[in-house]
């Protein structure tokens, strides 16, 4: 049980520390939460302390094993010598807290993040952080410090003498499960349970004010987590192969000049809501020159809407889809921005470009919006309402979460109590692995991917009965359908990794307010994700010069590629040509190209200017 004591009083010893450094941050801000702190405080210490576990369950590994190694050691030296270790590996941890708090005191009052990876880079310059520094900054690191000290005094006297000491008349293989089941359990503490996705910042956000959120994620884990993520830009731009003069010009290049426009649209202050499809590949689309018998409801749709026929996912995760859709943001193949809340949080949005003009936002899913941090980028954002199986536990489920029949019954509930114009998005969830979707399975291709087949045909029937329920609704006459995919998947057409087709996805318009001439027509202008936002803004008469990488669809001067990343590589589409390198294996995976084409070098200009800007944020 000892080995238990000393584990329980390290957890309360980290906890309390926590708190107090929560404090801190908390005073030294307090005209931030002065409105917030009656209603929201108890909601900062819940919503802290799954972050705050899985930091010290990390810690705990280590020292178990330290233990163990010391099991295995019968000399007395070195088993002093790991007591010893596990003392000053406590020590440099609370010293390091009281480093990580004051910085993030120090720079959250000039940027409004916490510290990360991009901070710590300025430590190159020490010159610059001395001259910049004030005496605030000064008296909270000082003050930090010697809190620190204080709760060194404290772990040295009520923790640290109660570490374990196994003891060797005990049987080995008892030692051997006691230890096992013990880090099985810190590994779940670390993942935040045993739930299908780890725990991650999303799961401390609870507000819709940022430094709110922002206190309640543990500082520790945020900074060890943004070094990692951070590790493929620890020297810099990985796609350097130009002047940074020539990246730059070639990104400008893609700026257009002529924002003239179709107008699509007959309103130019129309609800819009986004209709996320999981998975949609455009190879399962009939009217996209896709499988028959799949959508059949999708390709009615598109008899009465606008069918963007050439256009793509830019990457090929859920996550990465929301900042290209939302943001105009591109994809890496290592890199993911909206993992690194630092950056993310300081893209543009759509949801932030419609605020001119008053719009409600808001956005539904049925499953755990937890993966890849989409609900903390959502609420980073600022949109107005963010939902997600946590709200729907009553509804019919699957592994993942609300099957989409009940999902898009439930959509068509919260779009009646939304103030007009609103901006309202539901992704859908059950074209997504295990397909456990409560429907028969009608459709063989002969194929391996005949239950993901059956199961955008379960998705396509219930978006076919939601858009029937909900023309009678009061605001459907005014509102725009942005029916997209947010990436593609494996289809029995068997597409290769990183073949151009494989990340052709379908996008539609749809309703009312949509221009008579374009009903029933098809745009089959290149673009992408990318171009959504820009595209919609230009119908809306709102600039859209903030989102430098994508371009409005309907423009004579759209840019004319698409570039796309796809896992451990990356590549560009044009027209007439496509290209795609593998980083993995350090060759082209794809080269349909023209004669005396310059698509490699544009392809290699546009990744190094890309990656500057994801530098930059």
């Amino acid at each position: 049980m000892r080995q238990y004591n000393y584990f329980f009083r390290l957890f309360i010893f980290w906890l309390i520390y926590f708190f107090i450094n929560r404090l801190f941050f908390i005073s030294c801000f307090f005209d931030d939460f002065k409105d917030k702190l009656g209603s929201d405080f108890s909601n900062i210490i819940l919503k802290s302390l799954r972050l705050d576990i899985s930091f010290v369950s990390y810690l705990s590994v280590i020292i178990l094993l330290l233990l163990v190694l010391k099991f295995l050691i019968s000399l007395n030296r070195p088993m002093l010598l790991i007591f010893n270790l596990i003392k000053y590996l406590n020590i440099s941890f609370i010293l390091l807290s009281a480093f990580i708090i004051s910085g993030e005191i120090a720079i959250y009052s000039e940027w409004g993040t916490k510290l990360n990876f991009k901070a710590l880079k300025h430590f190159e310059n020490p010159s610059e952080i001395f001259s910049t520094a004030t005496l605030d900054n000064y008296f909270s690191v000082l003050l930090s410090f010697i809190v620190s000290i204080i709760f060194i005094k404290i772990y040295l006297n009520f923790v640290h003498h109660y570490i374990l000491i196994f003891d060797k008349k005990e049987n080995i293989f008892l030692k051997f499960t006691k230890t096992l089941f013990s880090v099985l359990v810190f590994i779940i503490l670390i993942r935040g349970g045993i739930q299908e996705i780890p725990i991650n910042t999303s799961d401390a956000y609870f507000s819709d004010k940022l430094i709110v959120n922002d206190v309640t994620v543990n500082p520790n884990w945020n900074f060890f987590q943004s070094i990692l993520k951070s590790k493929n830009n620890l020297n810099g731009n990985p796609y350097e192969k130009y002047s940074n003069a020539e990246a730059i010009n070639f990104i400008n290049s893609m700026h257009e000049n002529n924002y003239d426009t179709s107008s699509v649209l007959t309103n130019s202050k129309p609800n819009i809501i986004f209709i996320l499809l999981e998975s949609w590949s455009a190879d399962n689309i009939e009217s996209f020159g896709g499988l028959k018998g799949i959508t059949p409801n999708f390709s009615q749709l598109c008899n009465q809407g606008l069918s963007f026929t050439n256009f793509y996912s830019n990457g090929w995760t859920s996550d990465q889809a929301m900042t290209s859709i939302f943001s105009s943001f591109p994809v890496f193949p290592y890199a993911s921005i909206i993992n690194q809340t630092d950056k993310s949080r300081k893209l543009p949005c759509l949801n932030k470009s419609l605020d001119s003009l008053g719009y409600n936002s808001s956005f539904f899913f049925g499953g755990q919006l937890t993966y890849g941090n989409i609900k903390g980028f959502l609420l980073s954002q600022s949109f107005d309402l963010v939902k997600d199986e946590n709200n729907y536990s009553s509804l019919k489920s699957g592994r993942l979460g609300v099957h989409d029949e009940y999902m898009f019954s439930q959509f068509k509930k919260e779009l009646s109590l939304l103030p007009q114009p609103f901006f309202s998005s539901l992704f859908t969830i059950s074209s997504h692995s295990p397909y456990d979707f409560p429907a028969e399975h009608k459709l063989s291709f002969n194929s391996k991917q005949d239950k993901y087949v059956n199961s955008v045909a379960y998705t396509d029937k219930c978006l076919g009965d939601f858009i029937k329920s909900v023309k009678n609704e009061v605001w459907y006459e005014n509102t725009l359908f942005v029916i997209l995919a947010d990436h593609s998947h494996k289809t029995p057409i068997n597409r290769r990794v990183a073949q151009k087709e494989k990340f052709r996805i379908p996008m539609l318009w749809f309703g009312e307010v949509l221009n008579d001439k374009y009903v029933g027509k098809t745009c089959d202008t290149l673009s992408s994700q990318i171009d959504v936002t820009p595209t919609i803004l230009s119908q809306l008469k709102i600039s859209y010069k903030e989102y430098i990488f994508g371009a409005n669809i309907f423009s004579r001067n759209s840019i004319g590629f698409v570039p796309y990343a796809f896992p451990k590589g990356y590549g560009l589409i044009r027209n007439s040509e496509s290209y795609a390198f593998s980083e993995a294996y350090n060759r082209v995976l794809e080269s349909d190209t023209i004669s005396g084409s310059d698509i490699v070098k544009n392809t290699e200009l546009f990744m190094q200017g890309a990656f500057n800007h994801f530098l930059a944020y």
